[in-house]
């Protein structure tokens, strides 16, 4: 063995990080998350939190730019020109590409490599693929982001290739060394570096540069890097939290930190290892990969206490309860046990006030992503006895007497003004000022997806209760016996009132003062005013019969209704009040997809699950390939992505429609089955799976699907009432 192979070793040995970073973790945080990572919510960059109860993080960023013309801040809040282009599963290697001359003319990748608690190495690789001379300015930029106001300016110490800060309420020293010639130290008195230092590329003296005096960066300016035609040259520096290093000794150790390391070596083997890059995976789910990954923030308040929280794009920095069922789902797919805590994350104990952490749409996709997460390995049986109560308490109190009718149906409007996540539904929408009707008016989704969470508990209750003994079984069996009676209630709600057969949707009930339905809400011309994806969650819940399910499924695969050459619309498009121009109205998202996805393979159509997801894939590459952007929904008057550019949460199940067809060793099922346990052949050539069936399914064919080392490979499986084996060979 070499030595720059076992040197490569010891390196990787610092990579691993425990479980809990932080003796006083809340529990609402992810405690698998280390001290360095993206967490700022403004800047693409690493950020490095001391101590995680403070609400404090100090924050570093590379901001390049042409010498003396323009400088490109890689801002989070806009179009910067900053791409999360490709990032590790365990979040110790960051890439962004950040374009100075688009499209990939003259651009940087930064890649911030986490080394251990301590140090961070970066990387960046400056290219030139135009014929002409390039000169190019790097400048690394640190600031303590959170505290206590105007407690930003640090105690600046610096020499040749090195600067140290050491900020008020932070108990650590931050450095930062390079070995490039040209260079200097500037800081930059402002709130936001994107407003001042555009304004100050002209100004090539001062070195402490003044602007509304609301905050405090420190950065090296390394300039210029001369590029010649169709090159690259890499530039190297490191970050280092340093303690207990007494101030006369910064000097010496800040020169040893640097000429004990060989950043050339270390990303020769980095790469010689195949541990970081994978270029096999297509460009827009790589893309998809690192914006899920970066898309973390810090602080953000649960329960009092500052957590660290995925979520869907950092112009919303905040908690975001549908979204990030989601973005879990999507994560067991990249990091079983991280996705099982994003999961557990939004989930709640008795001890605790709220019954789940809300903000946003109040539908628990929690609850639909545990299967999933199960059987992806993010829990094992012991964790999935954890949370199941803890979901259980989220459903009980979203289908319970706060939200339910008399009649069964399930109305939130009170909670949040929107029922699906779809902001400008059409009935939603034109209810949302008539406050006095929309109290009265029950849409479909919330009561047909909280009848298939019901099914999805009753189904891991079923699976627990085998194992279980004394008063838990008890409890289990009382559970069971209470989703019986909801999934009745609500089932007859949905059957006896909200069917229209003239246009073949369920529509949104109306009920009159006492609570009592009074029929279907329509427009002023009267057409149900529910010809959308609301109108055919019932499919989800599995409680049509089969002359509904054919009906509801002409209109989602009918091109020119629902369907769309990129892929299912949230309203058809023959309704009245159908639109090119909406935010939901007139565009295609993922989310309802994925879940329609899995209802195909409940209702035995594995050939119309593979239609969804290769729809998508399909058109979600071509816009990543165009535009190096993971965008919210499509528009169907173009097929162009739109909406927020570095977009993660509700455009997540790609990754999950990707591995499902492509990464041999995924196995795919309906809500109605659980996988209990995959005997998988070394090579994936074959796996015996061990099945259970909702208590509704028995007696109905499923579709099965795994993926083998040749491909995915799908099949019909008759449920049983007890656990069933098959093999997929």
């Amino acid at each position: 063995m070499n030595m720059l192979f076992k040197r490569f070793l010891f390196l990787l040995a610092l990579f691993v990080v425990p479980v809990s970073l932080f003796a006083e973790a809340p529990s609402h945080d992810i405690a698998s998350l280390g001290r360095w990572g993206p967490y700022s919510k403004e800047y693409f960059g690493i950020s490095h939190i001391q101590d995680l109860s403070s609400g404090v993080q100090v924050e570093f960023c590379l901001v390049p730019g042409v010498y003396r013309r323009n400088v490109k801040v890689p801002c989070t809040l806009f179009e910067s020109d900053v791409h999360p282009w490709e990032v590790s599963a365990d979040m110790r290697h960051i890439t962004y590409r950040q374009e100075i001359e688009w499209k990939d003319r003259v651009y940087v990748d930064a890649t911030y490599h986490v080394l251990d608690d301590e140090r961070v190495l970066l990387e960046a690789r400056c290219v030139n693929n135009t014929d002409i001379v390039q000169n190019i300015s790097l400048q690394l930029a640190v600031r303590k982001c959170g505290g206590t106001p105007e407690q930003w300016t640090p105690q600046l110490e610096q020499g040749e290739g090195w600067f140290t800060v050491r900020y008020p309420e932070v108990d650590a020293t931050y450095g930062v060394v390079w070995d490039y010639p040209l260079s200097e130290v500037r800081q930059w008195r402002c709130a936001k570096l994107q407003d001042l230092m555009p304004r100050k590329v002209h100004d090539h003296v001062y070195k402490d540069l003044k602007g509304d005096k609301q905050g405090h960066y420190t950065a090296n300016f390394l300039r210029p890097v001369l590029l010649q035609p169709q090159s690259d040259t890499t530039l190297w520096q490191m970050i280092l939290c340093v303690r207990e290093v007494e101030p006369a000794d910064i000097q010496p150790f800040m020169q040893k930190a640097w000429g004990d390391f060989a950043p050339g070596d270390f990303s020769k083997a980095l790469r010689d290892s195949e541990l970081y890059f994978t270029a096999e995976r297509p460009l827009g789910y790589r893309l998809l990969q690192a914006t899920l990954l970066t898309n973390v923030v810090y602080p953000i308040d649960a329960f009092g206490e500052p957590i660290r929280h995925f979520c869907p794009g950092k112009n919303w920095n905040s908690l975001y309860t549908w979204d990030c069922g989601f973005i879990g789902w999507a994560m067991s797919e990249l990091d079983p046990g991280r996705g099982y805590e994003i999961i557990r994350q939004y989930t709640t104990t008795p001890e605790e006030e709220a019954p789940f952490v809300h903000h946003g749409t109040p539908l628990a996709t929690q609850i639909l992503a545990i299967g999933d997460v199960w059987e992806r390995g993010g829990c094992d049986e012991a964790q999935l006895q954890e949370i199941y109560p803890r979901l259980k308490r989220f459903y009980d109190y979203m289908s319970g007497p706060e939200f339910r009718k008399p009649s069964g149906l399930l109305e939130t409007w009170h909670l949040f003004y929107n029922s699906g996540g779809w902001d400008d539904y059409p009935p939603q929408w034109t209810l949302r000022p008539q406050k006095e009707l929309r109290a009265r008016t029950t849409p479909m989704v919330s009561t047909s997806y909280y009848i298939r969470s019901a099914k999805i508990l009753r189904l891991i209750a079923s699976h627990l209760v085998k194992n279980a003994k004394g008063k838990r079984k008890t409890s289990l069996n009382a559970d069971i016996r209470q989703f019986n009676a909801d999934i009745t209630a609500m089932s007859k709600g949905i059957l006896n009132n909200a069917w229209d057969p003239e246009t073949g949707y369920f529509g949104y009930v109306e009920h009159d003062e006492a609570g009592k339905p009074k029929g279907i809400y329509r427009t002023e011309e009267g057409v149900n005013f529910n010809m959308g994806l609301d109108g055919v969650a019932p499919l989800v819940a599995g409680i049509v019969d089969n002359t509904q399910r054919d009906v509801l499924l002409s209109h989602i695969f009918t091109e020119g209704e629902l369907w769309s050459p990129y892929g299912i619309t949230a309203v058809d498009q023959k309704a009245p009040y159908y639109r090119i121009d909406g935010y939901w109205n007139g565009t295609v998202w993922m989310p309802h997809q994925m879940i329609l996805w899995k209802t195909m393979f409940d209702l035995g159509h594995a050939e119309l699950a593979q239609l969804i997801a290769d729809t998508a894939i399909e058109n979600w590459e071509r816009e990543c390939a165009d535009s190096y952007n993971c965008y919210e929904h499509f528009m169907l008057a173009s097929g162009r992505g739109g909406g927020w550019n570095n977009f993660s949460g509700l455009s997540s199940p790609i990754i999950n429609w990707y591995n499902a067809y492509y990464l041999p060793g995924a196995v795919t099922t309906g809500f109605g089955t659980l996988v209990t346990k995959a005997d998988w052949a070394d090579d994936y050539s074959r796996v015996t799976l061990t099945l259970e069936f909702d208590k509704e399914l028995v007696g109905k064919h499923v579709a099965v699907m795994a993926c083998l080392s040749n491909g995915p490979h799908d099949l019909l499986v008759k449920a049983s009432k007890e656990p069933f084996k098959v093999t997929v060979k």
